[in-house]
């Protein structure tokens, strides 16, 4: 049963003349791959880095992604909200009432922990004026008498020794 179009294998296999059928080019072009190596020897290493490049920028994504909330304040994520399925505008609008709250609030706090600081020091003033009008009442009294006393006594001493003749 021999067709014209069928060929036998190992007549195939077996030739060596220049037909494009033979073991040598069969196994070069359907087997053997091409020695790309030699003309590309950054192309893999290439290719590998932007894989990584790309699957950590995927990974990135999809963390961003899964934890919106705790990044819809970032001015980063805001511009590329539409990415995570958002309104950037909204976002936005969102971001500038969030912000706002946080000011005010800060300096609410601000305030009153300045109040608190002058209430503070509004006692320590009133306790040292306190302590310095006690010690001008039961001080200067004391001295007094000491000062006056030792006039007292410089007069008389200057009296005992000056005798009137």
């Amino acid at each position: 049963m021999s067709d014209i179009n069928t060929t036998s294998v190992t007549a195939t296999i077996n030739e060596v003349d220049g037909d494009t059928r033979s073991l040598k080019t069969i196994m070069n072009r359907y087997f053997v791959p091409p020695k790309t190596i030699e003309y590309y020897k950054w192309g893999q290493a290439i290719v590998i880095f932007i894989f990584f490049g790309l699957m950590f920028i995927g990974i990135l994504f999809a963390y961003v992604y899964a934890n919106f909330t705790d990044y819809q304040n970032r001015i980063s994520v805001i511009t590329n909200a539409y990415l995570f399925g958002k309104d950037p505008e909204h976002k936005f609008e969102q971001y500038m009432r969030n912000s706002q709250g946080e000011i005010i609030s800060t300096v609410m706090n601000d305030i009153t922990s300045s109040a608190m600081n002058l209430e503070t020091v509004n006692a320590r003033l009133d306790s040292s004026a306190s302590r310095l009008d006690t010690k001008v009442q039961t001080e200067v009294p004391k001295k007094y008498i000491e000062s006056n006393s030792l006039g007292v006594s410089i007069q008389k001493n200057i009296a005992k020794c000056v005798k009137p003749t």
